[in-house]
């Protein structure tokens, strides 16, 4: 999507030796705008200043700037826009907004590629990195992709990942926030675009050779909190069977009494799905990156560089008080500020602490895992049985695909019986018996010793979804989607969200597993 140019040297490895910013001797700034329809170019003075604003969190940059309106100036939303200093390319983006004052004056808003991460969508994804999560993106939305860093970590391919309805944007940060996690030393990354290329770098690489005293600012503002990311305790909660019922169970805690004792209890809860394996890493690493104040530094006026973005090293030598930093931080915002032979930036900046301290007070996490899948094989175990598989559930939805049943628009549970007979013994007898409400099928099928559960969100292929009080079933394809009968189209079809198999926008209420492996 955007102009592909050389780019500055922006790319600075830390080399042993910490300098500070450096003044380039002459500044020289280039604005241009082409206009997609007619190719035509304009280079703009503009007035005031140019701000360009960079984020972490796959936030897209921002670039601000004022024009007079002038009829010869025909530039119009979604042209590209380019911002060079000394040659070197800066920013490449695209406008999002015009707003004209009564001076004849329009402020000009643009935004790079980033910005198209803001739309909303929905993946299925088995062992997938993060990298190539976010190659497949780009490639679905035409986004120019430069250099990534490999994230190595993949998600897990049983059960599937599902994304719906979210913002490209969070499944990003979800992944690279997992990637985090789950990988060794825990390696954090940052999605950016660099000069109209969307490129991914690694926390160490993100190290410049930028040093900055007390003598590169002219204001600062420091910040301590334990309000806003601060947990100093942590437990999983899980549903355990518990004979024809369940229960809530904590089956994972990690706390710290020291800071519990000075805070009061700062908890993070952690639900997760059945198949789950790694909540407990998760946990550990939420106590070791969170259980500690959040430490957040503004400062104004710094003489400005480029290379600084979100995601940036910088090495800050200052006394903030309660503590000396002598150390690389982490920028979380920058704001640059170009004028005439003047650059000059803001940076909000975090201070990233060594991992806290906690102690494990309970971990039965994994028997939790063995005791949910065991009943699940008890509760289903005519299923097992019947020798029901994944194949025999994707051969059932083929075969039944179109089908009109005898019932016409009433026709759901005689529908899922059908499908059922071709991979569990008890739903081909329901269907044999000629069963068509939902009740009796759900109190025969508990006869047999299954057990209606609270829908979670979660379902394995074949399990039985119901809907409002007994109203409605489908069978559950475990990616997110279903088989059913449709009464308003007449006949058996599948469903790519199981939120629309009943009344638009409406999850199922409870589940019957069934087994099928």
């Amino acid at each position: 999507m955007a102009v592909n140019e050389s780019k500055t040297a922006e790319q600075s490895q830390i080399n042993g030796i910490i300098t500070p910013i450096p003044m380039p001797i002459q500044l020289h700034y280039a604005l241009t705008v082409i206009n997609k329809s007619t190719g035509d170019a304009w280079l703009i003075e503009p007035q005031d200043d140019i701000q360009i604003t960079r984020a972490v969190d796959c936030v897209p940059s921002k670039m601000t700037f004022k024009v007079p309106k002038d009829p010869n100036l025909n530039f119009e939303e979604g042209d590209t826009v380019k911002f060079t200093l000394n040659g070197g390319v800066v920013f490449v983006g695209f406008v999002f907004e015009k707003q004209r004052d009564g001076k004849n004056t329009i402020l000009v808003t643009c935004y790079d590629q980033l910005r198209y991460l803001k739309n909303k969508d929905c993946y299925v994804i088995g062992a997938m990195t993060a990298t190539e999560f976010i190659k497949m993106v780009a490639e679905d939305y035409h986004l120019n992709c430069g250099y990534m860093d490999n994230t190595v970590w993949k998600t897990p391919d049983t059960p599937k990942t599902v994304f719906k309805d979210t913002s490209l944007q969070e499944m990003i940060c979800r992944l690279l926030d997992k990637t985090a996690i789950f990988t060794p030393n825990h390696a954090f990354y940052h999605l950016f675009d660099d000069g109209g290329e969307l490129r991914l770098a690694s926390f160490e690489t993100m190290k410049t050779d930028i040093y900055i005293d007390d003598e590169c600012m002219q204001d600062v503002q420091y910040t301590t909190s334990i309000d806003k990311d601060t947990y100093n305790y942590v437990k999983i909660v899980r549903t355990i069977p518990n004979g024809a019922d369940s229960k809530l169970e904590n089956t994972f805690i990690a706390k710290d009494d020291k800071n519990i004792a000075k805070w009061g209890r700062l908890q993070y809860l952690i639900i997760p799905k059945e198949k789950d394996i790694n909540a407990v890493a998760e946990a550990k690493a939420i106590m070791a990156h969170k259980n500690k104040k959040t430490r957040e530094i503004k400062l104004k006026n710094v003489i400005g560089d480029v290379r600084v973005r979100g995601g940036s090293l910088i090495y800050i030598n200052r006394n903030f008080g309660d503590i000396i930093v002598n150390n690389y931080m982490m920028v979380t915002s920058v704001t640059h500020t170009f004028k005439t032979g003047f650059h000059g930036m803001d940076l909000d900046l975090r201070y990233v602490d060594n991992d806290a301290v906690y102690e494990v007070a309970k971990d039965e996490d994994a028997e939790a895992v063995k005791k949910i899948e065991a009943s699940k094989k008890t509760k289903s175990g005519s299923a097992t049985a019947a020798g029901g598989t994944s194949g025999q559930v994707d051969t059932a939805f083929n075969a039944n695909n179109g089908r009109v049943s005898q019932y016409g628009s009433e026709g759901c549970v005689d529908t899922a019986c059908a499908a059922g007979s071709y991979y569990n013994k008890d739903l081909a007898d329901e269907y044999n018996k000629g069963t068509s409400r939902v009740d009796t099928l759900r109190n025969n099928l508990e006869a047999k010793g299954y057990v209606t559960e609270q829908y979670n969100g979660y379902a394995n292929k074949g399990d039985l979804l119901l809907y409002g009080n007994d109203d409605h079933v489908v069978i559950a394809d475990g990616a997110g989607g279903c088989f059913g009968n449709s009464s308003s189209k007449g006949y058996a079809m599948k469903y790519g969200n199981v939120n629309y198999a009943w009344r638009n926008d409406e999850a199922p209420t409870k589940i019957i597993r069934m087994g099928a492996t």
